[in-house]
């Protein structure tokens, strides 16, 4: 390996600090709770809009219109929220007094707006009543349908049926009446001798056309039995069906509810992490600049400078002398020693900010200037 290799590996493994190794994280977890608070409110409006339709069935589009809005906020203020816990329970790490009523606002706000998004995700994918409503409706028109092809197929045979029935029942209404009439005593001579011979014509008849009119109630029962089972046939595959969209309809709702509750936590986590990142980030700077030297001096002489250039002060202007920046210092409560003073007022000169002229000193730079070459002195970003 070489050493630049190996300097590279060095600073990759030891040089980043949390601020910098953690930085992309941060991002792409802040911008996931950005998409869940979108993704939320698409589920949520569902059952939201749901409800104000049910009011507002002729402003269909301010109902649509108020539920986007009205969640919008919910997101907004739940984030919010969060966020304020969050960095309070970071600062204290600890349920006081004062972080207990913004968890307890914060589980309130979450629980409403985690209960929307179930509850529209749930109303959205649960298509169990509209299945079997399709499945009831699918069956009865096929029934209707095939029933009315075979009852035309029924009724052909009915016809022919009937061509050969026609006649004895003729026969048997002739002899139905003629036995009312032998029952009274009113028979005429022919009609007692039809009556004797009716029998063995009906007999006859029956005979010739048993075959036909049995072979031809068969089939009828044949017709019907085929439609019976095609009409069964259908429900079974129709139910067969039907259950399966049941079914992934049920693991859709799972889904859904699986996918609301990934939503909400990533929210959460992305809030909660950012606050994390930040408060971190700020404690391990402080830490590392509370033992920097130079950031120390930096922040004394910024300090110091903001003083000495009060609004009123202008270029060329004569400074206090040492003892009057002392007390200066003293009225801002800033405690500084001789020592401090004369060493701040060689750095300035150094730098241009203060010129000197014999044993006094006058203003060299305007305001802004003067802060940003301090700055740049001690590599203050």
């Amino acid at each position: 390996m070489k050493i630049k290799d190996f300097d590279k590996l060095e600073k990759k493994l030891n040089g980043q600090n949390f601020h910098e190794s953690y930085g992309n994280i941060n991002k792409v977890m802040t911008g996931l709770s950005y998409f869940g608070h979108v993704a939320s409110i698409c589920l949520a409006f569902f059952m939201l809009d749901n409800i104000l339709l049910g009011v507002m069935e002729e402003n269909q589009m301010v109902a649509h219109v108020v539920t986007v809005i009205a969640l919008a906020a919910v997101e907004l203020l739940k984030r919010d929220i969060f966020h304020k816990f969050s960095v309070m329970y970071l600062k204290l790490r600890a349920f006081t007094k004062d972080v207990m009523p913004l968890f307890l606002l914060s589980v309130i706000i979450i629980g409403i707006s985690f209960y929307s998004s179930i509850k529209g995700a749930e109303e959205k994918s649960s298509q169990g009543d509209k299945i079997q409503k399709d499945f009831d409706k699918l069956n009865k028109q096929f029934e209707d349908s095939i029933t009315k092809v075979y009852s035309v197929k029924i009724e052909d045979i009915e016809k022919e049926k009937g061509l050969k029935e026609k006649p004895l029942l003729v026969l048997y209404k002739q002899q139905t009446e003629l036995g009312e009439l032998a029952l009274k005593g009113a028979l005429s001579r022919d009609q007692k001798k039809l009556e004797k011979t009716l029998p063995a014509k009906i007999k006859e008849l029956e005979d010739k056309n048993k075959s036909f009119i049995d072979d031809k109630k068969k089939e009828i029962l044949d017709v019907v039995k085929e439609r019976d089972v095609k009409i069964t046939e259908h429900h079974k595959k129709a139910k067969k069906d039907s259950d399966k969209k049941k079914s992934d309809n049920s693991t859709n709702s799972l889904a859904f509810i699986i996918f609301s509750t990934l939503i909400e936590i990533s929210i959460l986590a992305g809030v909660y992490f950012n606050d994390y990142y930040d408060v971190r980030s700020y404690r391990e700077k402080r830490a590392q600049l509370e033992k920097d030297p130079s950031f120390q001096k930096w922040k004394l002489y910024n300090q110091m400078l903001e003083v000495i250039y009060t609004e009123e002060t202008k270029m060329n202007q004569k400074l206090p002398s040492n003892k009057g920046i002392i007390e200066m210092c003293k009225m801002n409560e800033i405690i500084v020693l001789p020592k401090d003073v004369t060493e701040f007022l060689k750095t300035m000169s150094s730098m241009g900010v203060v010129k000197v002229s014999g044993s006094t000193r006058y203003i060299n730079k305007v305001r802004e200037q003067a802060f940003e070459i301090l700055g740049k002195h001690f590599n203050i970003d």
